[in-house]
């Protein structure tokens, strides 16, 4: 999937074509180009068109453009192929179908990570529709002007139209810097905003109006249900989601696989594994590809271990800002290397599970280590005070001063009036959600890129998942308590948690036991460490990039006087005022987790920003 571009009342071919060529991230991508009385259309993408592109309804003019995937089971597929009254991509003339004999509420119901353009010449009206959890990214310019409107996946898309005009957002970009993210739903542009997670966006063009509304909140009421039934249900969801996205017809298959808890799930749950290919990145192989490759042999998937070079990450920081639009760190670039062997397989569907920790597993919420005789064990506990953060940093690093007031006043609306301590499950929901949704904007994921360079799909974008995600208690996420049973159900507890080393579905005692010999085999070894790029685990180590990277040093000592000016501003301080060295220096950990503030991952999330600015506009203080 790449993205779609739709302006309102303006229907020029050239303003559309130039947008689509804006979209564009590869020769293999596919195109189309709608024009319409009230408005134009691009959609590009890495989907097969036979299924995903647009449909049209010639009877009514009823047209629907999908970004992103809906998902259906088989058996919803092969009824579709009955449908002779509409022409275009499979799953959208099902969604025709199902909008002219159901309405627009008929479409709040779908299963997928994708958002949902219907326009309908009958009433002169645009729908949008956006998936419950806000994975996939759309966003809004000028929504309220009914016949300036623009409709794009992707910020810097819209910001390069000749016929926008934007200014800078420096409080996003200071944000990002301390926070890993800006608040939803703005962008580093102060007219183009995100269009709302779980939202139905309508403009009517006959009487110009645009109104908006929320189809679907978690946590109106406080979870009811058994932790046995919350195992149950969601191991059936997951299942089930998993199943609709490795169908015959959406193969060949690739997903990304480590050895942890996650990934596994795609390799149990698959349709059918021979046709499901499993990569597996590291710098060198070790004890986290040995178990990946245990896991695809017991899937019985294919095995592909993928070697990084020494430049990797610093190489593809580049490219993976002009994709992103630098809205997460290029840290997180994991697979932008892996395009060529992607396209070498013929994948038709790509998959992953990175938002877990976030939607099953507790990162969102408020929690600190236990400890024993002052050290942090591995395990958690619900922490009671509120905290009005999305908990990136435990604590964050100071805001810059010159945004700190602005700062603190979006948190302040996007949080709202927290309680000086919790008293019940459903206000530490209610604020986790706030964390969780809208997903497009989740730091530490790679799903944003993906959708924009790969036929990528997110499996946790259905609604029975969504149902599960209302149903589950923080004190069953923390720990990954729930998940630890769905992924033993699901995949067996045979092989275990390359992240922990126990067993899925390990009891408490025996992952005491297994930390306690871990902490005493880690005594036994020397005290002299050598600093290496790689890890016992799947990612590398950024501070060896911080001491070794020529590429890194490059774009270090290559900032221009505007570019530093800028970053210092929405740093805080002069980042250059530090030694390059200095930030190889590991994030220090505290009770309640990582502060990575002049890490690895500060100077990474600085050198985004600064290629933004290089790839894109130039940010002229002068604007602010």
């Amino acid at each position: 999937m790449s993205g779609i571009y739709i302006t309102i009342g303006d229907n020029r071919v050239s303003r559309i074509e130039s947008a689509a060529k804006r979209l564009i991230t590869s020769d293999s991508e596919h195109t189309e180009i709608i024009i319409e009385n009230d408005c134009a259309i691009a959609w590009v993408s890495h989907d097969p068109p036979e299924l995903f592109a647009p449909a049209y309804h010639p009877a009514t003019g009823v047209r629907i453009v999908t970004s992103g995937r809906v998902v259906w089971d088989e058996s919803t597929w092969c009824e579709g192929e009955k449908i002779s009254d509409s022409t275009g991509g499979l799953s959208n003339k099902i969604l025709i179908k199902e909008y002219l004999e159901g309405g627009i509420h008929a479409l709040e119901n779908y299963d997928g990570s994708a958002a949902i353009l219907i326009v309908d010449p009958r009433e002169r009206l645009i729908h949008l529709i956006t998936d419950r959890f806000g994975f996939y990214p759309v966003f809004l310019y000028r929504p309220q002007q009914v016949s300036n409107t623009v409709i794009c996946t992707f910020p810097d898309a819209i910001a390069t139209d000749s016929d926008v005009q934007t200014t800078p957002d420096y409080v996003s970009m200071a944000e990002f810097l301390r926070e890993w993210k800006a608040t939803p739903p703005h962008t580093y542009y102060n007219e183009i905003k995100y269009a709302g997670a779980a939202t139905h966006c309508c403009w009517q063009l006959s009487q110009p109006s645009y109104r908006q509304r929320e189809y679907w909140q978690a946590f109106t009421e406080a979870p009811s249900i058994s932790f046995q039934t919350a195992v149950e249900r969601l191991s059936e969801a997951v299942q089930a989601a998993i199943k609709k996205r490795t169908l015959p017809r959406l193969a060949p298959i690739v997903t990304y696989v480590s050895g942890g808890l996650d990934s596994r799930a795609i390799l149990f749950a698959a349709n059918n594994p021979a046709q499901v290919h499993g990569i597996n990145l590291y710098d060198v192989p070790n004890n986290e590809s040995a178990i990946a490759q245990q896991l695809c042999a017991a899937a019985q998937v294919e095995y592909i271990g993928y070697a990084r070079d020494k430049d990797y990450y610093p190489r593809w920081i580049a490219d993976g800002v002009k994709v992103s639009g630098a809205m997460w760190s290029v840290e997180d670039n994991h697979f932008m290397g892996t395009l060529e062997l992607i396209q070498k397989l013929q994948a038709k569907t790509v998959l992953a599970a990175f938002p877990i920790d976030d939607v099953f597993k507790g990162a969102c919420l408020e929690q600190k280590y236990v400890q024993l005789l002052g050290k942090n064990l591995p395990f958690f506990q619900l922490d009671d005070t509120p905290v009005k953060s999305f908990l990136m940093e435990s604590p964050p690093r100071p805001p810059a001063p010159e945004f700190a007031q602005a700062m603190q006043e979006r948190l302040n609306e996007w949080f709202g009036d927290l309680p000086p301590r919790f008293t019940s499950d459903l206000e530490r929901l209610r604020l986790e959600d706030r964390r969780v949704r809208p997903a497009c904007y989740q730091p530490g994921l790679s799903d944003n890129m993906m959708l924009r360079i790969l036929p990528y799909d997110i499996f946790l974008g259905d609604r029975a998942i969504a149902d599960c995600y209302n149903q589950i208690r923080p004190r069953w996420k923390i720990n990954a308590a729930v998940w630890n049973q769905v992924i033993a159900k699901l995949c067996g507890n045979s092989i275990v948690d390359a992240n922990r080393g126990w067993r899925p579905g390990a009891s408490n005692v025996e992952k005491f036991l297994v930390y306690a010999g871990q902490w005493l085999q880690k005594r036994r070894k020397s005290k002299v460490k050598q600093v290496s790029l790689a890890t016992d685990g799947s990612w590398s180590n950024l501070g060896w990039y911080a001491l070794h990277s020529p590429t890194i040093k490059e774009m270090w000592e290559s900032v221009t006087p505007e570019q530093q000016q800028i970053i210092t501003s929405v740093w805080g301080s002069n980042p250059w005022e530090v030694p390059l060295s200095q930030w190889a220096t590991p994030p220090t950990l505290t009770a309640q987790g990582l502060n990575h503030s002049n890490s690895p991952y500060g100077l990474f999330r600085i050198l985004t920003l600064l290629n933004h600015q290089s790839l894109k506009r130039q940010y002229a203080p002068s604007s602010k």
